[in-house]
Order: structure tokens, then sequence, then C-alpha cells
């Protein structure tokens, strides 16, 4: 969550919604820059369907993970009910005999057969909608240690009052800036687009709208009291099943604000940390949905939905191996706080990894340093505090050298998703821009990208700077396609004609600092 003040400064809160491995989705095939020897050693590559050469990351046939909802109230009736499975296969769950049924106090219902998706999730089809009233879900695993579970569903729906609240906070019209300025950060590393879910957006503006009426502190930013006005749900996954998302593998981010900040610029703050960018970048995510509203306790919402992807790499790194134009300072605003103590003080850009099919990193040892001396470092460890068991941050203690390349080794014991265990090593590279300036691109629209530059971590827009967007061709020379000045909320929009084929950009601030992507 960040709060923007009057001073213009921004306070980040993060929850993720779910506890345990944090999942990571499909990749593509990526080529990165830099020194010939500052590549991961095992490459963004794809490795599946459900078959790790790489990482041994999938649970075998006789082993399953299932997310098993809690009992919760639904105010659109589900047309979907089943179970989220961790790193497992649609091929090994056909074969358990799952069975999920449904009883009321009108008798069963009557629901298709068991159907297994690509992304690990489990479940039935209802005939008909369910009608308002109470119902009984009963999950059956023969030969398992747990052959059954049960939950209840209450369907009922939302006072028309209330459903035309949270639909002025929906953000349809952002949904398309959002998406493009999240996919493009997404598939520079290589990693599956998300999609817009209309149900986590029900979600996320509900939540908004609970915000709004009750404060940031009613009880806390991703909490809300069933005793308070416009009450959805006690925490983000009871709020996102209740307005249709299928499981509560799920997450959520936010930022308070009192008026509403350009879409680029609020996926930008959001990926300008630590915990949040674990969040939105996570390859595992599948959907995203927003919603916001305005005033003196106004915020905006995103709700993350995840899944388990049949394609995953070793590890998700940002910045990324070769990345340049990173931003050399970082300004804490964040909480969790990475840095304890450091909230409000500018340090260097921090680093993140995501082991995306590993339950647990033991022994970490991090490194940065440049021309061969090492950089002080705190380092977020795997599990502690806000932290993932398959995730780990490292901040720089001091801001980074403007114009100069950075080297990061980790090193760790991993126990991954199908329960073998041994090290994993990573070594790669990023150079600095001049600047703390953090670019984000906006290429939603056939011929126009809009540019947002702000100053990392405080999230202040730069205005008046000079932005210049370059296509980059296939023997890595850069031609110049467009140029603009930034406006008072740090945006510049760049008129571009759009290629016949999907090309490499790169747009770059007026300190150095910038983003590749690809339109």
């Amino acid at each position: 969550m960040a709060r923007l003040t009057r001073t213009g400064k921004i306070v980040l809160v993060v929850l993720l919604a779910w506890a345990g491995t944090q999942l990571d989705p499909g990749t593509a095939q990526v080529t990165v820059s830099g020194p010939a020897d500052g590549v991961l050693p095992v490459p963004f590559a794809v490795f599946g369907p459900y078959s790790t050469r790489a990482n041994d990351g999938y649970e075998g046939p006789n082993a399953m993970s299932p997310v098993v909802p809690s009992s919760y109230t639904a105010f659109f009736p589900p047309r979907t009910i089943g179970i989220q499975f961790i790193s497992d296969s649609p091929r090994h769950l056909a074969g358990d005999g799952l069975s999920i049924a449904l009883s009321s106090p009108h008798g069963p219902v009557t629901t298709g057969p068991m159907e297994y998706q690509s992304d690990g999730f489990a479940g039935v089809l209802t005939h008909s909608p369910l009608a308002p009233g109470r119902y009984r879900v009963l999950f059956r695993s023969p030969g398992f240690q747990t052959a059954q579970s049960a939950w209840n569903l209450t369907v009922r729906p939302l006072p028309a009052r209330q459903q035309a609240a949270e639909r002025a906070c929906l953000v349809p019209a952002r949904a398309p800036a959002y998406l493009a300025t999240l996919n493009a950060e997404r598939q520079t590393l290589g990693e599956a687009a998300v999609q817009w879910n209309a149900s986590l957006a029900w979600a996320a503006a509900a939540h908004a709208l609970y915000v709004q009426r009750n404060g940031y502190d009613a009880p806390s930013f991703h909490l809300e009291s069933a005793k308070a006005p416009d009450f959805t749900g006690l925490n983000p996954w009871d709020r996102d099943m209740a307005f249709g998302w299928a499981s509560p593998l799920d997450g959520e981010v936010g930022i308070e604000w009192t008026k509403a900040m350009p879409a680029a610029a609020v996926i930008q703050n959001l990926v300008d940390t630590v915990y949040h960018r674990l969040s939105l970048l996570s390859p595992n995510v599948l959907a995203v949905g927003a919603g916001q509203s305005t005033g003196a306790t106004g915020a905006v919402v995103m709700d993350l939905g995840y899944g388990y992807r049949a394609r995953l790499p070793l590890a998700i790194t940002y910045p990324a191996s070769g990345q340049a134009g990173v931003p050399t300072g970082w300004t804490d605003m964040e909480s969790p706080d990475p840095v304890p103590g450091g909230f409000s003080r500018e340090f260097g850009y921090p680093v993140t990894v995501d082991f995306p099919t590993v339950q647990q990193l033991e022994g970490v040892h991090a490194e940065l340093s440049t021309a061969g001396k090492a950089v002080a470092i705190y380092i977020d460890s795997p599990g502690v505090g806000g932290m993932a068991d398959n995730q780990l941050g490292i901040v720089p203690r001091r801001v980074l050298f403007p114009d100069t390349t950075y080297a990061v080794k980790v090193s760790a014991q991993a126990l991954f998703n199908s329960q073998v265990k041994k090290p994993v090593a990573l070594h790669w590279y990023f150079s600095t821009g001049a600047t703390d300036q953090s670019v984000a691109v906006d290429p939603v629209k056939s011929g126009e990208v809009a540019v947002s530059v702000v100053h990392a971590g405080s999230g202040r827009p730069v205005a008046g700077d000079p932005v210049r967007i370059y296509q980059v061709g296939s023997d890595s020379r850069l031609s110049s396609v467009a140029e603009g000045i930034t406006d008072a909320e740090g945006m510049a929009r760049c008129s571009v004609k759009r290629p016949a084929r999907r090309s490499l950009f790169e747009a770059v601030a007026g300190g150095g600092t910038s983003m590749q992507f690809w339109w």
C-alpha cells in the first residue's frame, strides 16, 4: 500500500495474501546484452510443460499441495468451484480420483465433471447459477493423507446501493494502461503477460470504497472489519472469492492517495520497491484487477490472482541480467520496511531474486560489487519479515555510482517443490544511469507510447525532463524514433508508429536511466 501525502511522500505497504512458496509462471526465450560472462548460468528459457530439466520444480504423481478455501460468502453466484494446486500437472491430478460435490438445504446440486486446468486448478462447473442460500462443498482426494475437506459457501447478493458505489470505483477505462505497463515490465523479463480479471477488479474496487469510507486503519489498509460500512471480506482472499475469483491463491498491493496518479506511475511506484515488486513480477501471476477511490483516504487497490504455470525459469532477477539505465538511488518508503529504521532515507536501487519452483532457500550468500570491490548491502533473507521462503532482497547501503556496471552473486541451498535439495548459484551484471530517476512505459495505443519518469522510491514525478524513444535493431544499434518532455505528472506522450512486427524499444530519460520494452 502506498500513501501520497501533501508533501509528496509515498508510504508503501504490501500484503502477500497467501502463505508458503511464492510461485512463478512461464517465460519465453530472452536475449540480454552485457558482459559475456554476465548472464545467468541457466538462461531464461522454456522448460516445460511439466518438465524442468533445470530446476526440479514439479511435484511427482504421488504428492499434491491443495490450497483449500475456507468458508466464504459469494456476492456473485460462482459458476466454477474447486481447488488450486501448487506445482502439479493436470495429468497427475486427473489420475488421482478427485471429486467435488455441492449440497444445500434443498438437496444435491448438479454439476459437470471434474475439469483440470493448465494452471493447476481443478474444479466443477455448476449447471445453473446458484440461488441465494448456504451450500456445503465437499472435496475428496482418496488415497492421500487428507482424504476430504469441506467448506461452506453462502450466496448473498450485495445491496443495490453498495454495488452501485463499488461500480463507481472500478477502473475499466484505466485497465489497458495498467496492463500495458505491467506487461511491458514482465515481458522484458521473459515472463508471460497477465490478463485483466473482472472478479479481481470488483474485489479491488470494493476495498477501495471501504478504505475511502472507513480510513486506512480500520483495522489496516488490507483488512476490513465486519462492523464497518461497505464490508465485503476480512482479508484479500475472502474478498476476491466473494466476487468470483476461484481460489484463495492471491495477493493485494495498493497505494494511498488523495487524488489519482497516472496508471503507468502506479505500476512504476510498486515495481520500484522490494516486496511489491516480487508480487507483481511473480511469473505465476495469471490475472490482475484494480479499483480506485479519491479523497482524504482515497486509494488504488490491485488484486493479483495466482496459478501454477507449466513453464518456469530457475530464477527471476530484477534488475535483470544485462539491464542498463538502472536508477542509482532509491528512497525507502515501503512497509514492511526492507531496511529496518531506514524509512524515508535514500539507499541504492534494490535488487530482488525469486526462485519460482523452490520451496525453501537456506544458507543464502549474496554479494554486490563493482570493479572487483564489494558494495555494502542489507539483505532481506528468505522467510524473514514479509519475504517468502524462496525470495530475497538486496538493498545497497549507499546510492550507487552513476554509469557504472555492478555484479551480483547469489548462492544458496534450495529445496525444490519436487523435494530435491541441491545448490543454486546466480551471477549477473547490470549498469546504472546517471540519476535516481525511474522510467516506465505505457505502450497501449497504436500510435503513442506514454513514458513516466519519477524519482525511484519517493514516487515524485520529474517534470520538464527530456525523453527519447529508440528502436533497437537486430544488430543492437539504436534508432531514434520519438522524443518528448514530461509534464507536471512526470508523463511524456510520444508519437511512435507501431511496427508491423514485434520489436524491441528503449525509452531513455534525461538522466540516462532507461527501460527497454517490446511492442
